[in-house]
């Protein structure tokens, strides 16, 4: 039996990618876990609620500092792989669009840090990591653009490894330094990942540094800039978008209940990003450069059906396990203050189900640039997860927030699969009809 699977894995590249892909989020989870319990044990509820605030801004920070070129990078980096005066053209406009967005961007955080901290932090004075956040940006962006780039060249393994060092990583400086300076360095923490891991990302990237001679700026290219520019504009959407939802939500709850209630929300949403990070690096690792690279609607089809056939079984089985096991993972991962957690659970896991299903589609916008498209159904997610989850905590209390969640990803999966009716739905009818 053992040797019939790793038949079947080494056969398939898909599940091959997922097979070490699991390995990378098994530390994630279990780093994960040790740091969530960190949490809940030293900064208790309120801290997790005030670190939720700060991973949002962040999520906007980088989005923008890195001019929401990460899947651009991937799709452009994979298209000039064999033409070296189309790579150069491609690293030139990059890094000089790169340089001067995370400058402008540098010195707006800089500069308006103290209503930045206001808006974060309430009355707590973290204004100095603020600012120190935004000096230490561009590494941010730098390693961006390099795992971009490994992705693009299909070097799967090797973003694995930068992945798994920056789990470990995590764990090491969040347990230092929230045992020596409590909130203060968990948030410090998340600002200063990024740039350590970097040196990681530089050093696996030691095959490719070649690419970095190609820069000149006299090769900045507008017409690529304006396709840069299509990219930007759908990440950037999401960048601020749903930051932004996150923060009213959570803010909502702190109005209607409490912080301790908005910490319980933010500890179901670590669960939720720790068993979806499984099928959404597998998108995003495997998936994104296969439907760049597709050029049929035949194709895409398969390359989804492929990943429901193989990746979504696992997952299913993996999502019902941790429902049923629900509160002893909590204990586990927190402590017995976050039980209330428990009752959130099977709305967010319904949601986050019809969540994945839906990503593995609304990928395409991405590897074919369908600007509006994405735009139009990001901001309709993004909306519906707000105002679903808003009124449904007012009706029906702290699970509303759970039920708003699983409602606005029923509508967002039915609404690709309508925008993508004549891939998935009609030859799926004209099946069905022979």
């Amino acid at each position: 039996m053992r040797k019939r699977l790793k038949k079947i894995i080494n056969h398939s590249p898909l599940l091959k990618v997922t097979s070490l892909n699991s390995v990378s989020v098994f530390i994630k989870m279990i780093t994960g876990f040790i740091v969530n319990k960190l949490t809940a044990k030293f900064l208790g509820p309120e801290g997790m609620a005030l670190i939720g605030n700060l991973r949002n801004f962040l999520n906007i920070s980088h989005n923008f500092s890195v001019a929401g070129l990460e899947k651009a990078t991937v799709k452009y980096a994979a298209e000039s792989i064999a033409n070296q005066e189309k790579q150069r053209t491609f690293i030139s406009t990059l890094l000089g669009i790169g340089f001067v967005v995370c400058l402008i961007i540098g010195l707006l955080i800089f500069s308006f840090a103290e209503v930045i901290n206001n808006q974060l932090f309430y009355k707590n004075n973290f204004t100095h990591i603020i600012q120190v956040l935004a000096f230490i940006l561009p590494l941010h962006t730098l390693n961006v653009y390099l795992v971009a780039i490994l992705k693009a060249y299909e070097e799967f393994t090797v973003v694995i490894k930068i992945h798994i060092i920056g789990h470990l990583l995590n764990l090491t400086l969040f347990s230092f330094l929230v045992y020596f300076y409590s909130l203060e360095g968990a948030l410090y923490t998340l600002i200063i990942l990024p740039s350590i891991l970097v040196f990681a990302s530089l050093y696996y990237f030691k095959a490719y540094w070649s690419i970095f001679k190609l820069f000149s700026f006299h090769k900045l290219d507008s017409k690529l800039t304006k396709n840069f520019g299509h990219y930007a504009l759908m990440t950037l959407v999401s960048s601020i978008s749903f930051p932004l939802m996150y923060l009213g939500v959570r803010n909502g709850i702190i109005s209607e209940l409490s912080k301790e209630a908005a910490g319980h929300w933010e500890a179901m949403n670590r669960f939720s990003v720790y068993y979806l990070m499984f099928g959404q690096n597998v998108i995003s690792l495997y998936i994104l450069p296969k439907l760049i690279k597709a050029n049929s609607s035949a194709q895409f089809r398969a390359i989804v059906w492929k990943f429901y056939k193989e990746v979504i079984p696992f997952y299913l089985v993996g999502m019902i396990c941790i429902y049923l096991f629900r509160e002893p993972l909590i204990l586990l991962v927190y402590t017995d203050d976050f039980l209330p957690t428990s009752d959130l659970f099977l709305y967010q896991i319904l949601g986050d189900f019809l969540r994945l299903l839906a990503l593995v589609i609304s990928y395409q916008f991405h590897a074919k640039r369908m600007t509006l498209a994405f735009i139009t159904t990001d901001l309709l997610l993004a909306l519906c997860l707000f105002f679903f989850s808003i009124i449904f905590l007012k009706t029906i209390g702290f699970q509303g927030v759970a039920f708003g969640h699983f409602i606005a990803y029923l509508v967002y999966f039915m609404v690709i699969l309508i925008y993508f009716r004549k891939t998935f739905i009609v030859p799926l009818v004209q099946k069905i009809l022979k």
